[in-house]
């Protein structure tokens, strides 16, 4: 509609991922040559990762177009299927027969068609887009598609692209297999402040303008800021503040314009806050056992000042709550060891269905799939017993997390540090525990009640 009056021969800001608008800084530079790298050093798989509208589709197309012409590749983007129909879209794409063939039979067709390209000196790659929405089943193939080698190298090369969910479901126990099958691993990061400006520039140019600036130093600013440095939305922006100057008889974008065409997309300059009735590390026992810092929760990093002010104020409480009783009670608490010695049971947890495995994830062997979970449905199990003196043993369940497990115990979620500190040896990671694990649950002590802040006051 506008692209007349600026001057355009195409609209330089459409959200199609069209590779010759693919704008290269040095992050997106350094993902092409890995990317390109990964595939003719032939590494198997290549995983890449970045949020939504960070350009990932326009990414891998720009890549097929510069591959060269002895890579076959074969580009992915519904990955809602299971492993057979991805393997029948594969054999399709590749041009090779798939019809009245069962799963083995086209693994084998497969094979004979890599093993030809290799001896012609070719390679074929894989580029599956929207990787975060495969199944588990999915993936595994995959992994046993890449058992498809010779003595020295792989056959087949895949590069799975996706939203960070992909990070947490490759984590995964039961993907363990092909998360250590990742050779090469990137992620993706919205454009910097210093880097909108050069990007609006570059798809102008691309879009045959050749004229003045059409966005002035105030709209660029807040489009940086509205964006959050997000290609895609980037280009919203400056298509609808184009469309908005063209309504307006404008022959440049203003601050003004931006901030009104941000008002109708209902865009925020800042993030929505967090909740501060959310605990730190609610994480599933589900989740996975090893230790991995991608995907470990940012909330769980809590400030030094905020935890003290919290502990300080929970101290005071329990002092002003002590001296109340003192006054209207006839006999006092001397002293907090009998005070707790007075205490003969702790509040039971209420009953609720556990699941039990057989054996944990950690006796299976490396080449063995976790086996179903069985499922001991107990409608009334035994209650956990108090911690006595010497502390007592538990055994992980469905949902226990360790901040469950501290205000099960002590009464306080702070305390999950207490049962952290003892089990370092088998917990790598406090953010996951796993169904059957053994925890340790320290004694009740008058530090395991009483905690102090960094300046050494209760």
């Amino acid at each position: 509609m506008y692209n007349k009056y600026f001057g355009f021969v195409e609209s330089p800001f459409s959200v199609t991922p069209d590779p010759r608008f693919f704008y290269i800084n040095p992050l997106y530079q350094e993902v092409m040559a890995i990317l390109h790298y990964g595939i003719e050093a032939k590494k198997a798989f290549i995983v890449i990762t970045g949020e939504v509208g960070t350009g990932k589709t326009t990414l891998l197309r720009k890549l097929m177009r510069n591959l060269e012409s002895t890579i076959h590749s074969v580009f992915i983007f519904n990955t809602h299927l299971d492993f057979n129909a991805l393997l029948q879209l594969i054999l399709r794409d590749l041009g090779l027969a798939t019809q009245e063939k069962n799963r083995l039979m086209m693994i084998e067709e497969l094979n004979r068609y890599l093993i030809e390209q290799l001896n012609k000196g070719h390679i074929v790659a894989l580029l599956i887009d929207e990787a975060q929405n495969l199944s588990d089943e999915a993936l595994e193939g995959l992994r046993l598609l890449s058992n498809l080698e010779t003595d020295k190298e792989k056959l087949l090369q895949t590069v799975l692209m996706g939203q960070p969910e992909l990070e947490g479901k490759l984590a995964r126990p039961r993907l363990r297999q092909l998360n250590q099958r990742v050779a090469l691993h990137c992620q993706l990061a919205p454009l910097n402040g210093s880097e909108v400006a050069p990007y609006i520039n570059f798809r102008l140019k691309a879009a045959g303008y050749n004229g003045e600036d059409l966005f002035d130093a105030g709209a660029i600013e807040q489009i940086a800021l509205y964006s959050k440095g997000i290609p895609r939305l980037i280009n919203i922006i400056c298509d609808n503040a184009l469309l908005n100057a063209y309504g307006t008889s404008q022959k440049r974008v203003a601050r003004e314009i931006i901030n009104e065409v941000a008002s109708d997309l209902r865009l925020k300059t800042q993030p929505e806050a967090v909740s501060v009735n959310v605990p730190a590390m609610q994480v599933p026992v589900t989740g996975a056992t090893q230790e991995d810092q991608r995907t470990a929760p940012a909330h769980r990093l809590q400030s030094q000042s905020n935890r003290a002010a919290r502990v300080r104020i929970a101290s005071l409480s329990a002092l002003l709550l002590l001296l109340v009783g003192a006054v209207f009670s006839q006999s006092m608490v001397p002293n907090l060891k009998n005070f707790l010695g007075s205490r003969s049971e702790y509040p039971k947890p209420e009953a609720r269905l556990q699941v039990s495995f057989s054996r944990s994830p950690e006796d299976l062997l490396p080449n063995e799939e976790p086996r179903e979970a069985n499922m001991n449905l107990e409608r009334n199990p035994s209650p956990t017993s108090p911690i006595t003196a010497a502390g007592q043993e538990y055994t992980v369940k469905a949902n226990d997390t360790l901040i469950k497990l501290a205000e099960r115990y002590y009464g306080a979620q702070r305390k999950w540090e207490e049962i952290y500190e003892a089990n370092k040896q088998s917990i790598k990671n406090p953010d996951y525990i796993y169904i059957g694990q053994r925890i340790a649950i320290p004694a009740v002590t008058e530090s395991t009640l009483l905690a102090k802040d960094p300046v050494n006051e209760y």
